[in-house]
């Protein structure tokens, strides 16, 4: 009887942990896209579903091929399917300028270094 209790109990903890997890339709509803946009394998979230995550719940910025890229996959289904929250990501911004190559300083020849004046002789005096 013990035994049917542990094994009872242990069903309804996974039960209750593995539906934490899962795929949530009213964020499919919400952005009007379906499940297989953000998991790969419900619960399991693709690159989509980790930036929609990350990005609290909005896909405002999202570059499809630019998220899969660094995740290191292909682009996945329905890339042509745009989320309601999606926005175009901003440009990025034009790389600047290099500056131009500083004109080499001129320098003026080194002066040879003053000699102090000799002390004058007196001549015609004794000394």
């Amino acid at each position: 009887m013990k035994s049917n209790r542990t094994i009872l109990l242990a069903t309804a903890l996974v039960s209750l942990l593995g539906t934490a997890a899962v795929a949530k339709p009213p964020f499919a509803e919400k952005e009007g896209v379906s499940c297989k946009y953000c998991h790969s394998q419900p619960p399991m979230r693709n690159y989509r579903g980790n930036f929609y995550h990350d990005n609290n719940l909005s896909f405002a910025g999202f570059d499809d091929a630019a998220e899969a890229k660094k995740a290191g996959v292909e682009v996945g289904p329905e890339a042509s399917s745009k989320p309601k929250s999606w926005t175009a990501p901003e440009a990025p911004a034009e790389p600047a300028k290099p500056a131009a190559p500083a004109k080499p300083v001129k320098k003026a020849p080194a002066k040879p270094a003053k000699k102090a004046p000799a002390k004058p002789v007196k001549k015609g005096s004794k000394g």
